[in-house]
């Protein structure tokens, strides 16, 4: 009898064991529900979580009045061709440029490096018998115009791709008076699959107008990038509105009365409904599209990069349809000048226009299209509407959408000091691009996760608790960053299943390899199945395939952050997503 009841023990002890070690590998996730489900059944369970809420009555006691964002350093911006000098024989003009003709990286993007360079050697003088000398300084556009408004710098001239800047700057009080109306022809336009193409052609002319339907029709998805800091960007906003409001019948500039009407609302929100995506820069898009071309199909380019693009791998059967007002890069300068730079920004004007400076500026890309010469082309509106339709577009982006977002930040010891002091602060300044309505909440992870901000609608109260909890932010501890991003996702996806409408992201910020909890192929397939879109920023000496492979699983890309450049990568992020 004894012996009986011993077999029967080890037997059931041995089917307890294959049981227990068969049941969680035997769970295929393969679809919303099934990751949802092994996430509460199989991996909540297991990881310890803190609650560190901060109380209310503490929280109150913050301003959200008192948040100042800094300007960034000029000096971040790279300086090229002649330096300044102090040599009273010398006059030397220093001249803002947008990325596109001033990226030495790219020796199809330094057209105006290369005209200084051509320009100095020959050492022209004024009448003065003053040596003219030219510095060309790479800053985005929107950046310069953020610059020069505050009255931080002193540029003597300013060439941005495109007028819309130009008037936005004068909108500001600051007066630019042009050199010349264009340096170098170029036009914005939107790259997509020749195979989406064909099928719009069969049944006539592709242009702008067409497009725009189509994808207001859901024929096709599309991405773009921030309209605060691009300048295809903003030309593609005010295009839509330009049309939406009737203008391409009077040929009249929009106005900020046109933006109040409830056709461009339609317009813009069915617009709205098939953007996949609004990222920070241009090369996101570019990532995307070659990786993920079943699902985004077109996106906006300047036409001089489309060239160069065409010969990369994944970008050979496009097409190029252009809109908007020409990208003529003017060239413009200020009343501060004396009237030497004056003089000799004139004389670099005409040096930077001269033949031989076109065919150079030809040779990479810039060339005079077709659409360039149309007499339908939209015309130039004043600074105060395009100001007015960036604020339009931040309100009306996510097109009746409501935006839940769980930031899940690395607290592990190696972010002590200034690597998390930075981060601090620009989740401060990020705070200020959240649409009132829209869900954040905050958790934090080291040796365990830390749930300091419960998800909730964005008010005044919220903003109060983010800014107490930002505050409570400690670096120590290892780097458990897999746990952290399941608690994430758990509060996420209780939300994504009542309202699945809904647009769902996930912010992870690490500065090291995950070294506690749950690792990648543990996790992976929930967060492909969960619908939930991923941001990865990359902070430090991390695993960056695994940060790209987590990325790739849902039309993201990986960031890449340093205490330098945080705040303006956090505030993009939150600007084009919250």
């Amino acid at each position: 009898m004894i012996k009986r009841q011993g077999f029967w023990l080890i037997i059931g002890l041995c089917l307890a064991l294959i049981w227990g070690c068969a049941t969680p590998t035997q769970t295929t996730v393969n679809s919303f529900a099934s990751a949802e489900q092994y996430l509460r059944n199989n991996l909540l369970p297991k990881i310890n979580v803190a609650q560190s809420p901060i109380p209310d009555q503490v929280a109150w006691r913050y301003s959200i009045d008192g948040i100042q964002e800094p300007l960034p350093d000029i000096q971040q911006f790279p300086l090229y061709a002649a330096q300044p000098s102090n040599n009273s024989r010398v006059v030397y003009l220093e001249i803002f440029s947008s990325s596109e003709k001033a990226n030495v990286q790219k020796q199809n993007e330094r057209w105006l490096v290369e005209v200084a360079e051509a320009f100095n050697q020959q050492r022209k003088t004024l009448n003065s018998g003053q040596v003219i000398q030219v510095g060309i300084r790479k800053i985005p556009s929107g950046t310069a115009v953020q610059l020069l408004a505050a009255g931080n710098v002193q540029p003597a001239g300013y060439s941005p791709s495109n007028d819309l800047w130009v008037k936005i700057l004068s909108s500001k009080g600051v007066k630019p008076i042009y050199i010349t109306p264009r340096l170098v022809p170029n036009v914005g336009g939107f790259v997509v699959q020749e195979r989406v193409y064909q099928e719009l052609a069969a049944s006539g002319e592709v242009n702008f107008d067409k497009l725009l339907n189509a994808i207001a029709s859901g024929k096709l998805a599309v991405g773009y990038p921030n309209p605060y800091s691009s300048s295809t960007a903003l030309n593609l906003l005010y295009s839509i509105f330009w049309r939406a409001a009737g203008h391409q019948e009077d040929r009249q500039p929009l106005t900020t009365a046109d933006l109040e009407s409830p056709q461009v609302k339609s317009v813009f929100q069915s617009f709205q409904e098939q953007v996949l995506i609004t990222t920070t820069t241009t090369l996101d898009l570019q990532e995307i599209f070659i990786r993920d071309q079943d699902k985004l199909q077109a996106f906006p380019l300047e036409y001089q990069n489309y060239q160069q693009l065409q010969k990369v791998p994944g970008f050979e059967k496009t097409v190029f349809i252009p809109f908007g007002i020409p990208h003529n890069n003017p060239l413009v300068g200020f009343s501060w000048n004396t009237p030497q730079q004056q003089e000799a920004l004139q004389k670099f004007a005409e040096f930077a226009t001269s033949p031989a400076m076109k065919q150079l500026a030809q040779q990479q890309g810039f060339q005079e299209i077709d659409y360039l010469s149309s007499s339908n082309l939209p015309p130039t509106p004043v600074g105060e509407v395009l100001t007015t339709a960036q604020s339009f577009w931040k309100r009306q982006k996510d097109a009746g959408r409501t935006v839940y977002l769980m930031a899940v930040i690395d607290t592990s010891g190696s972010m002590e000091g200034k690597p998390l002091a930075e981060v601090q602060e620009g989740l401060r300044i990020a705070s200020k691009e959240i649409n009132p309505g829209n869900y954040l909440g905050l958790i934090s992870y080291s040796d365990q996760p830390r749930e300091i901000l419960t998800l909730a609608p964005f008010d005044e109260m919220q903003h109060k608790r983010l800014l107490a909890a930002i505050d409570n932010l400690r670096a120590d501890g290892g780097t458990a960053m897999y746990d952290g991003m399941m608690v994430a996702l758990g509060k996420l996806l209780e939300y994504k299943k009542a309202n699945p409408n809904g647009l769902f992201y996930l912010l992870v910020l690490t500065d090291g390899q995950t070294n506690q909890g749950f690792a990648l192929k543990q996790v992976e397939d929930v967060l492909k199945y969960s619908g939930i879109r991923v941001y990865p920023i990359a902070y430090g000496n991390v695993n960056q395939q695994e940060l790209a492979e987590i990325a790739a699983l849902r039309e993201s890309t990986v960031k890449t952050g340093t205490p330098e450049n945080v705040q303006e990568l956090l505030k993009g992020l939150f600007q084009t997503n919250l």
